[in-house]
């Protein structure tokens, strides 16, 4: 499971919990990358997915995107157990 932490808004840091996947989108610009995370979940009230953006930002170096993974992007423990096959 993904726990995805969006940006801040309002001085809030809201937490995706349960998304289905993280997509990481990467554009090359001037001296860089422009980077786009979205994260998608499962709606609740209706039959389809949902994409969250998370962060879009301009980043010079590979270890800034990476940096920039890792504060947005944790895993977390399952909810319940995977199935021996899996893990």
């Amino acid at each position: 499971m993904l726990d995805i932490y969006a940006r801040q808004s309002a001085g809030l840091s809201p937490i995706i919990r349960s998304a289905e996947f993280c997509r990481i989108e990467l554009a090359p610009r001037n001296e860089g990358l422009f980077v786009s995370l979205t994260a998608t979940v499962v709606d609740d009230q209706e039959p389809q997915l949902l994409d969250h953006e998370i962060a879009c930002e301009h980043v010079g170096t590979i270890d800034a995107l990476l940096g920039l993974i890792r504060d947005h992007v944790h895993i977390a423990a399952p909810a319940a157990p995977l199935p021996s096959h899996i893990s």
